[in-house]
């Protein structure tokens, strides 16, 4: 059983870690106005979802819906059009003095890694209290 919930939580590590970063790459791109892909660097979003546990007996089919962790699907990229921003001194200004700016949402992308960020200390704590659990079991069971 102990082994069902460090998986579980690793996985939400693993798939946080992954959110964290892409969000951060959001921030650290949101003035960004040329990409190898030609315009401004557009918002990636990662997709999760729920991963079966492998079951092995009667009793473990019965908790597979309770006991599911976390993976990454897929990394999407949002194709909403860019944000036009007036700076006609701007090298990447059309004739009109307009710039296409990447239309992300810096506070936005804060509350998500905020968010992102706690559910990875959560898993975290998780497989802490685990691994204490299992230990004071141990030693229970030997003497």
């Amino acid at each position: 059983m102990f082994s069902k919930i460090m998986n579980i939580a690793a996985s939400a590590m693993a798939a946080n870690r992954m959110r964290i970063n892409t969000i951060s790459s959001n921030i650290a791109n949101s003035e960004t106005t040329r990409t190898a892909e030609g315009g401004p660097y557009k918002r990636r979003d990662v997709v999760l979802a729920a991963t079966d546990v492998a079951t092995k007996t009667f009793g473990d089919a019965l908790d597979k819906a309770a006991l599911q962790g976390v993976k990454v699907v897929k990394v999407v990229t949002d194709n909403q059009p860019p944000r036009q921003v007036y700076d006609p001194g701007h090298p990447d200004a059309n004739a009109e003095g307009m710039v296409a700016m990447p239309n992300i949402n810096t506070v936005t992308e804060m509350v998500n890694l905020m968010t992102a960020s706690q559910s990875y200390k959560a898993a975290a704590e998780i497989v802490g209290i685990t691994k204490d659990l299992s230990a004071a079991l141990r030693r229970v069971s030997q003497g």
